[in-house]
């Protein structure tokens, strides 16, 4: 009886009516083999047969020999082509959370949209001529605060007072000054109509310097605010110790009043002279 292949995978065919190496029905097979070009060897292709489980059991018991030996066909190929799709799949991950994580090359600062803070470090410091940058919109506004301490007296005997005021004369030898740990104190400056605010910053401490005495050390300073809008924005600022105005850009908000929350306050001053007050010399709302 001439030798039978299988039209699909090239395999020779037994007696059965399946094709054992890839399931084919035996109705394909090629004409006997001496009818035909001689053929180069084909590796077998490993596919699942689709005959019914009753069918396949019985083509089982019939040809045990056939069946050991496609079980028994090697799978390492197939392992091997698992293997280096995971790795293209991890390494395009990979890359592609490196370009999420570089910031876009036309983005400029960050976008503040309500309720959202927004760190010192995104935001951007003011030039050294901040006073020309725009309108100090705080020269202006009134200011709703806590009740400042009592007045004291300077040392030429000068009665000195610390309204929350002095926080919009432009001035770092007076300044609003409360008692204690003012950490939460919240401060709200109203412009009188909506305005267009572009930076924040203020005098974080008691800037003063009084016949030698330098009062900024002496006196509690803030390490950390947030500026609030009437859209709900908030913008946080971290502050360094230093008795100059610091003061940071923010995305033009139109707002009409300004919040400042003290959010860390230092310890009070060192030695016999320290103040156990909170103070601020200066406030800048910049903008048009």
């Amino acid at each position: 009886m001439p030798v039978v292949y299988c039209m699909h995978c090239g395999a020779e065919l037994g007696a059965g009516r399946f094709c054992t190496n890839c399931g084919t029905p035996v109705g394909s097979a090629t004409p006997p083999v001496s009818d035909l070009e001689p053929l180069a060897p084909v590796a077998p292709v490993p596919a699942t047969p689709v005959e019914a489980p009753a069918r396949h059991a019985a083509h089982r018991a019939a040809h045990p020999a056939a069946h050991h030996a496609a079980e028994h066909r090697p799978h390492w190929a197939g392992w091997l082509l698992l293997a280096v799709g995971v790795l293209v799949a991890a390494l395009l991950g990979s890359c592609l959370a490196r370009d999420g994580d570089e910031p876009a090359a036309s983005s400029a600062e960050p976008t503040a949209s309500a309720s959202t803070t927004w760190s010192s470090a995104s935001a951007s410091p003011l030039p050294a001529d901040t006073g020309r940058a725009g309108v100090d919109l705080a020269v202006g506004a009134s200011v709703t605060a806590p009740r400042p301490i009592r007045p004291g007296t300077d040392i030429e005997g000068h009665r000195v007072p610390y309204p929350a005021t002095n926080m919009l004369d432009g001035r770092r030898d007076s300044a609003y000054r409360l008692a204690g740990d003012a950490t939460g104190t919240v401060i709200r400056f109203h412009l009188g109509a909506d305005r267009v605010v572009t930076a924040v910053g203020l005098v974080n401490g008691y800037a003063k310097v009084d016949g030698g005495t330098d009062w900024y050390p002496l006196n509690r300073r803030i390490s950390r605010v947030e500026w609030r809008f009437a859209d709900g924005t908030t913008v946080e600022q971290e502050l360094v110790d230093a008795p100059d105005l610091q003061a940071m850009q923010v995305v033009p908000e139109t707002t009409s009043w300004v919040e400042l929350r003290l959010v860390e306050v230092s310890k009070p001053g060192p030695g016999r002279r320290g103040k156990d007050t909170t103070a601020i010399s200066d406030v800048l709302l910049l903008g048009s």
